[in-house]
């Protein structure tokens, strides 16, 4: 912990002050009238005054901040600030404290905010909250509290600095996933043998029947049932295990990019968290999140909040790159997958993996070329996207 006189200053009002003390210094010099003389010896006394009681108001006054360490992008969050006046005599009046955030990696100003105490008995603590919102996500460092006063005639003011290290991990915003996502793994039209023959596999004991809904199969469906109900009408197996599926995340932008591509960063980021938080509610299925970033990023867990939230603290703090590894990812990444476990590739930018040539290292391995080809990949652009995202919170 530092704490240190940060710096005195004259506020505005001293400035006025000074300014008529220095015009009735100067008239009394010049006419020798000891009248005016007398009257700016009154002016010092409130000045020395200020001088005094704002030092001895700070006097063994300390600030403690209590801030939630997570928070989702553009979600409401609360912070408490207490100060304590050690004094064992003598009250502190009109204290300031201001609290700052800094993102780190970014130029942009501090986020600031101030909360007031008109007065802190001795011996005693007093508690203020401010409630905040960050529109973006990251890892935010809160910055030296401080702690001011002008009182008691408003002419100085001081402040002391406190450093209280402390870190608010903004989560990305999450949105909503309509049910065409798990069709991207579980559609039959699109799947291939070995895609049927896993999920095949899945299905256990049948237990009963019931209507078809969008993405059924129709391997499934009960014909003489549906014939007899005049609807159709599908059976209902226990699922007796997941095969999980990787995700992998294409955070590319241009060298020098426009608002529209940083724009685009965080669209795929917010759909990578909302995917990741919709997967990890169905049970303990393997979970594979490859990041291609800055600073790449590999996750392998069971589904489960302890991998949502892991996974919402590595999707805070990337950024995105403009160097092109996604081709070299993706053939590290399908060599280590099992056969069953499905593919979603989420990228900035316009992906064609049946470009022989650009991801010739995929297309040399029959496995890999046969997982490549039934690798779905979503832009912010495709109809696929809108279909699948109904997007996040504004």
């Amino acid at each position: 912990m530092l704490r240190r006189l940060h710096h005195m200053s004259i506020c505005r009002e001293g400035v006025l002050y000074l300014g008529v003390m220095a015009f009735m210094l100067t008239a009394a010099v010049v006419r020798q009238i000891n009248l005016l003389m007398v009257l700016y010896g009154v002016l010092a006394g409130p000045l020395l005054l200020s001088w005094r009681l704002v030092r001895w108001t700070l006097k063994k006054v300390e600030p403690a901040r209590q801030a939630p360490k997570t928070v989702f992008a553009g979600e409401s969050f609360t912070v408490q600030v207490s100060l304590s006046n050690g004094r064992k005599r003598g009250g502190s009046f009109a204290l300031h404290v201001r609290d700052e955030l800094k993102r780190r990696g970014s130029s942009e100003p501090n986020v600031a905010a101030e909360t007031y105490f008109s007065f802190v008995p001795a011996g005693e603590t007093r508690t203020a909250t401010y409630r905040g919102s960050l529109k973006r996500r990251g890892i935010y460092d809160f910055q030296p509290l401080k702690v001011s006063s002008r009182f008691p005639l408003g002419l100085l003011k001081t402040m002391l600095r406190f450093d209280r290290p402390a870190r608010l991990i903004v989560f990305p915003a999450i949105g909503r996933m309509s049910s065409a996502w798990r069709r991207l793994l579980t559609s039959e039209d699109q799947a291939t043998p070995v895609q049927r023959q896993a999920r095949a596999a899945l299905d256990g004991e049948f237990y009963g029947l019931r209507d078809w809904r969008p993405g059924d199969g129709r391997s499934r469906v009960h014909w003489r049932t549906s014939a007899r109900r005049q609807t159709l009408t599908v059976r209902q197996y226990e699922r007796r295990r997941h095969l999980g599926f990787a995700l992998v995340v294409d955070l590319w932008r241009p060298e020098k990019p426009s608002p529209e591509d940083l724009a685009r960063v965080e669209q795929v980021v917010s759909f990578a968290a909302t995917l990741l938080s919709e997967a990890c509610r169905g049970g303990d299925q393997p979970l594979v999140v490859d990041v291609i970033a800055a600073t790449p990023r590999k996750l392998r867990a069971s589904a489960s909040p302890n991998a949502l939230h892991e996974a919402l603290r590595v999707l805070a703090g990337v950024e995105a790159t403009s160097d092109d590894r996604l081709s070299k990812s993706l053939a590290e990444l399908f060599g280590e997958l099992r056969p069953q476990m499905g593919a979603i590739l989420v990228s900035t930018r316009a992906v064609d993996l049946l470009d022989r040539e650009k991801f010739s290292a995929l297309h040399c391995v029959p496995e890999l070329h046969h997982r490549v080809a039934r690798t779905p990949c979503l832009t912010p652009d495709d109809l696929l996207w809108r279909e699948t995202f109904a997007g996040a919170p504004p």
